[in-house]
């Protein structure tokens, strides 16, 4: 073979520091073996990974003199020459995305594993077909305020220094308002339409796939919450003042979150005036789905007391959909009816040991609809239970927050305006004594239907599969509250222009907590659980994996990952961080 006949090939060859080389090579053909071989290899020089240029080596331009002076790029697996005006435009391209900024020390671990989780989700592909190249910026800051637990948005340039984000690039506080600001909710309602639509979609694919082994699945569930938000702005429309917990004398807007069951993505969000209670709001969200084209036709709604009422049951009726709600003891109709049965709710025969409560079904409801002049019966189940240990907290509860009012009006010391605006109505001063008392009847008729709920289904005929199911909604419940406590999130502090957006991004790292909360909850039952049985602390532990960058180096090696840091990534399905980065 002569000099002429030799076919070189080019590849790359990775170091363990993150270096990359280009790397030269011929085969010949071995007639012993019968087989192509490699003849001779050879190191080309070092890549730029960021412009494709190519830095050759000594030796190389001393065997190939034709490549001196010349500007030389890799691609394809073949070295390309390129034009002066070229090579300005790859400089200026590689200084405008100069990520120099970033500590040679960066927290790789929770960043990480946020970020592939959005990947295996779906979550990045949304985003980018609504948003365009926007959408990966807002799910990126969407990961900031999860991991730095709520963190004023200014601070997002110095947090990116220390953490890493793929192909993040520092914002300004100025730029992040511009970002949020186009966001708009048709964009909004545009995303969680194809949230929605996968998640019936994989739905659809495991009732296909359980067809053929038999066992019957639940419906698609969803969970519906809501929390409000305080802000100090003036400028948004929809704050206004409400039943506050807190803060009652800022203003607030309502959010409301509609989410999976299976995998705890949030599969919608809806935002409204901050006087509107859940109850009457209701309505509206499931008009506001449906006019997306969100089919809830497939769709199992569960709902807390906050939503109950006549109306609510009757709208979902004429809507065609399935539901599973809690109701409010104060219907006189439920009154009854357990006044009815309570001798049932406390006979062993009607009790769940697993479960710990007592059930039983009432008679059935009859409800009407009307579709095109014609009545149409359904029938509504209406789930009675009895939770003895959640009786006697209950009434301990209330006899010791009413005891201790007791005791400060006897004691002529003044009170708490909210104790008092609660309990005041079950005591009475003795016009003689002048001494407080409490009021026999009154208190016990407050204590009366303590430890009984009730639920409401026109689905699911068995009281404690219903439970089963309404018991889920705990997870849902409980990640909304830490959540809203640990990011922030009972606090708004945006402007008119940029609030959607604000809340956007509040979302989609609700939605990011939200799942890992369910990945975690799904593998109890394995043995795996969190450490002290605390997202939180596991979101630490992450934190603490860090990847190095060598002196003079402009890539990243992720330290030795540690056995627990590997469980809590096993627990959450997401891969191990790469070995070797760069941005």
């Amino acid at each position: 073979m002569t000099e002429a006949d030799i076919k070189w090939n080019f590849t790359t060859n990775t170091d363990k520091h993150g270096r990359v080389y280009v790397i030269t090579y011929y085969n010949r053909w071995d007639p012993e073996k019968k087989q192509s071989r490699i003849a001779k290899r050879m190191h080309v020089g070092r890549l730029d990974t960021d412009t494709g240029e190519i830095t050759f080596s000594k030796r190389y331009l001393e065997l190939f003199p034709q490549f001196l002076c010349k500007t030389m790029f890799y691609e394809n697996n073949k070295l390309v020459e390129r034009s002066e005006e070229e090579i300005d435009k790859l400089k200026a391209a590689k200084t405008e995305h100069d990520f120099s900024f970033r500590c040679d020390s960066l927290s790789v671990g929770l960043t990480s594993a946020c970020w592939t989780m959005a990947l295996q989700s779906g979550i990045t592909a949304a985003l980018e077909e609504v948003f365009g190249k926007d959408g990966l910026e807002l799910l990126r800051l969407g990961i900031y305020e999860l991991c730095s637990h709520g963190e004023a948005m200014q601070n997002y340039e110095d947090w990116l220094c220390m953490n890493y984000l793929p192909g993040a690039k520092q914002l300004s506080s100025q730029q992040i308002s511009d970002l949020l600001s186009k966001v708009n909710q048709e964009q909004i309602d545009q995303y969680f339409k194809m949230r929605y639509d996968r998640i019936a979609g994989k739905y659809q694919s495991r009732i296909e796939e359980s067809k053929k082994n038999a066992p019957t699945l639940n419906p698609m569930t969803i969970a519906i919450d809501s929390t409000s938000i305080a802000t100090y702005s003036e400028s948004i429309g929809d704050a206004a003042f409400g039943h506050a917990k807190q803060d009652d004398f800022l203003k607030q807007i309502n959010l409301t979150l509609c989410v999976d069951y299976e995998t705890g993505d949030v599969c919608y969000g809806y935002e409204s005036e901050g006087s509107i209670n859940d109850m009457a709001l209701f309505p509206e969200l499931l008009m506001r789905m449906l006019n997306c084209g969100i089919d809830l036709s497939n769709t199992l709604i569960t709902t807390d007391r906050g939503y109950s009422s006549i109306l609510n049951v009757q709208k979902q009726i004429n809507c065609s959909l399935k539901f599973l709600t809690g109701v409010k003891i104060s219907e006189d109709s439920i009154k009854a009816t357990i006044r009815k049965y309570r001798e049932s709710l406390m006979n062993p025969i009607f009790m769940n040991g697993r479960l710990g409560v007592y059930a039983r079904t009432a008679p059935i409801e009859k409800w009407t609809s009307t579709s095109e002049g014609m009545s149409i019966d359904h029938d509504v189940y209406v789930h009675l239970y009895h939770d003895p240990e959640l009786g006697a907290k209950q009434t301990r509860k209330f006899m010791t927050e009413l005891q201790t009012l007791l005791e400060l009006k006897n004691n002529n010391h003044a009170s708490e305006p909210s104790l008092w605006r609660s309990y005041s109505k079950f005591i009475e001063q003795n016009k003689n004594t002048k001494q407080w008392a409490l009021k026999s009847s009154a208190v016990e008729k407050a204590c009366r239907f303590n430890g009984y709920f009730v639920l409401r289904t026109n689905v699911v005929d068995d009281p404690f599969d219903a439970l089963i199911i309404y018991r889920e909604r705990n997870i849902v419940e409980c990640a909304f509250r830490q959540f809203k406590v640990l990011n922030g999130g009972d606090r708004l502090r945006a402007t008119a222009t940029s609030f959607k957006g604000k809340l956007f991004i509040h979302m989609l790292a609700q939605s990011l907590r939200m799942m890992m909360s369910v990945a975690a909850a799904h593998h109890k039952a394995d043995g795996k659980i969190l450490p002290g049985d605390s997202l939180t602390k596991a979101m630490l532990q992450l934190q603490k994996l860090q990847a190095c960058r060598p002196a003079g180096r402009d890539s990243w090696i992720t330290k030795e990952i540690p056995r627990k840091t590997r469980d809590l990534l096993d627990l959450f399905g997401v891969p191990y961080p790469q070995k070797h980065f760069k941005y």
